[in-house]
């Protein structure tokens, strides 16, 4: 038997089947009675029962029109109905029941069905009530769960972004300490990050090389393009300052400074976990002196065994090299050193890279022209 504290509200013009239901239903549930749906009306505004039981054959507002009345209101629309229907009426209104998603009760009541009745309409009530409240339940859960994640997204992102500006300003310094040791490069690494750059969104746009780029964030590429000659740390300043070319004795021990940019992200990474940073850094440093024919260094690799990262910092590279003024030479100018890598096509460089390079020879002017008015080209210019 459900809990006697329901309250049941019994709606019927017809008192001896007000008292007939009381009788049977008071020992069971709180009653309160109306003798009109105007009555019921009214009490609705300070009574809230869990159950109506409404006769339909009303005098003024029948039982439907009043059901239609309960579901327009936000405060009555969740209390569960019953009709009431005298068995000699049933035909007429079988039709309209037929069609109705509320029950029915035909009077006059027998005793047993009709309290198994009531009792089941309440349990299926309070079942009802206790999904709706589970599922707000679930929905202030779900709320308060989007809103936590959003705000440890926005903690992460905002963590990210200072370990991404901390990774910068390292990598930054490093790459000067290279170049503070090496002052007729000024500006270098910068420049064949610029450059490596262009290349890199050229072949996106052309969809190039797309297996090999997969995945790849673009941003930590070019950062990690930056230590491509993080090994020169090692060479000697004689070496590294020398206003005249180099000895073969002394470009034997200059090459070595792929070997040793290797050496530096291998200690970098025995302090961290191998990362995409440095996955990338240890390719460009390793890298960007192999040459497509094999002629190059350290490991004299060919066609695409070589990275392709190596690869493409070839071409900025040595774009680089022939159009920056040395001691020992002149600037060449930027068609003489377009026409010299286009010579290279196969030999020195991946002809599917010169073919995009040829692509953006006018953004790598115009990368040389700014960074020229940027005061990139020296130390202290």
């Amino acid at each position: 038997m459900l809990n006697n504290r329901y309250l049941i509200m019994l709606v019927d013009n017809n008192v001896a089947s007000l008292m007939d239901a009381r009788s049977i239903l008071g020992n069971h549930y709180d009653i309160c009675t109306a003798s009109s749906t105007v009555d019921m009306l009214e009490m609705l505004k300070v009574q809230h029962p869990n159950l109506i039981l409404i006769d339909i054959d009303m005098p003024g507002i029948n039982g439907f029109e009043a059901v239609e009345t309960l579901l327009k209101d936000p405060k009555t629309v969740n209390i569960p109905v019953i009709f009431l229907v005298e068995k000699y009426d049933l035909a007429k209104y079988q039709s309209k029941l037929d069609v109705s998603t509320i029950g029915y009760i035909c009077k006059p009541f027998f005793a047993p069905v009709f309290i198994k009745r009531i009792e089941t309409q309440l349990f299926m009530a309070a079942q009802q009530q206790a999904i709706e409240h589970q599922q707000q339940e679930f929905q202030n859960f779900s709320s308060n769960l989007q809103k936590m994640v959003k705000d440890m997204s926005v903690l992460i992102e905002a963590e990210s972004q200072r370990v991404w500006e901390l990774q910068t300003a390292v990598i930054s310094v490093m790459a000067e300490m290279v170049e503070c040791r090496d002052d007729v490069t000024g500006g270098h690494i910068e420049r064949t990050r610029r450059g490596v750059g262009i290349l890199l969104h050229s072949i996106q746009e052309k969809h190039i090389y797309t297996e090999q780029t997969l995945g790849w964030n673009i941003e930590m590429v070019l950062q990690a393009s930056q230590l491509h000659d993080v090994g020169k740390i090692y060479i000697s300043n004689t070496i590294l300052q020398k206003p005249d070319k180099l000895t073969d004795e002394e470009f034997n021990i200059m090459k070595r400074h792929t070997d040793y940019g290797n050496t530096i992200i291998d200690r970098i990474e025995a302090y961290t976990q191998p990362n995409e940073l440095t996955r990338h850094a240890k390719i460009f440093a390793g890298f960007h002196h192999e040459k497509w024919d094999g002629s190059g260094y350290p490991l004299g690799l060919n066609g695409q065994d070589i990275p392709l990262q190596g690869r493409l910092m070839a071409v900025a590279d040595v774009y680089d090299a022939l159009i920056s003024p040395r001691p020992y030479k002149e600037g060449l100018s930027h068609e003489e050193a377009v026409s010299i890598i286009k010579d290279g096509e196969g030999t020195h460089f991946d002809p599917v890279l010169i073919e995009v390079f040829m692509s953006v020879v006018e953004e790598f002017k115009e990368l040389y022209a700014n960074v020229q008015k940027e005061s990139l080209w020296g130390w202290g210019i």
